[in-house]
């Protein structure tokens, strides 16, 4: 990182891209390899348990400036009442494209609802998750990524964002793709049979998008060393979303 960037204009006020790189090399200075995720305003930050910095799951921005430098309020909902119904279980239907929950309160009554999401939606928070990733963190993934996969691969991801790789263990084909999760696909000769889509993180993401805190690229290569190095953890740690569910981003 160590590049000195210009504010835009020369205004006195920070990106969030440019939060980002001025406090990943702070604590990078500090031997912490993780970085620091930055919060995005109106986006919910989930990090991984084992993370040190838990509390910035915590952290709401009060107030931003636009490019123009107009100075705006960020509104926060009211903490609701305390329901006392408790998730019990939950299920993907394909045939009504929703997630239906079951819940149910301290004296057995049980009553279902539906969760409504759709993928327009999930795209638009990515583009705004993504306003945290610094350009010079996705350019330096990719060449690193350049190193661990043939050229035409890279070539492949480059142009399309997707590059697939067939495991030696399993035989399964794993489609590793930018900003979405891994497909893993079972071939014969006669048919193909997509699996599922593997959702992982290693640091943490923003709730209802596909964004993760650490740039696509970086998790692209967390995915890919994770298949190689263990097929079975890598199974065992990432989320399986079905293929048409909304998270799975096909």
């Amino acid at each position: 990182m160590g590049v000195q960037h210009e504010l835009n204009g020369g205004q006195s006020h920070l990106t969030l891209a440019q939060t980002a790189r001025y406090v990943a090399e702070q604590v990078m200075d500090k031997k912490d390899w993780s970085g620091l995720p930055i919060p995005v305003p109106g986006l919910q930050l989930v990090l991984e348990p084992r993370f040190n910095h838990q509390g910035l799951e915590d952290f709401q921005w009060n107030e931003y400036y636009d490019e123009n430098g107009e100075k705006h309020s960020v509104e926060h909902d009211a903490p609701g009442a305390a329901s006392d119904y408790r998730l019990v279980n939950s299920w993907w239907s394909s045939q009504l494209q929703v997630t239906i929950r079951v819940l149910r309160n301290k004296d057995g009554k049980a009553r279902a609802d539906a969760l409504l999401e759709n993928r327009l939606s999930f795209a638009l928070r990515t583009a705004e998750a993504s306003m945290v990733w610094p350009i010079e963190a996705e350019q330096r993934a990719q060449n690193k990524l350049s190193g661990l996969i043939s050229k035409e691969a890279f070539d492949q991801y480059f142009l399309t964002g997707l590059f697939s790789e067939v495991s030696r263990r399993s035989a399964l084909t794993y489609i590793f793709r930018k900003g979405r999760p891994t497909i893993a696909i079972r071939y014969s000769e006669d048919w193909m049979k997509p699996l599922c889509a593997l959702c992982l993180h290693p640091i943490g993401y923003y709730a209802d998008t596909w964004a993760g805190a650490m740039c696509p690229t970086d998790e692209v290569i967390a995915h890919l060393l994770m298949m190689r190095g263990s097929e079975e953890k890598y199974w065992a740690n990432a989320n399986q979303h079905p293929i048409d569910h909304h998270a799975a981003g096909v």
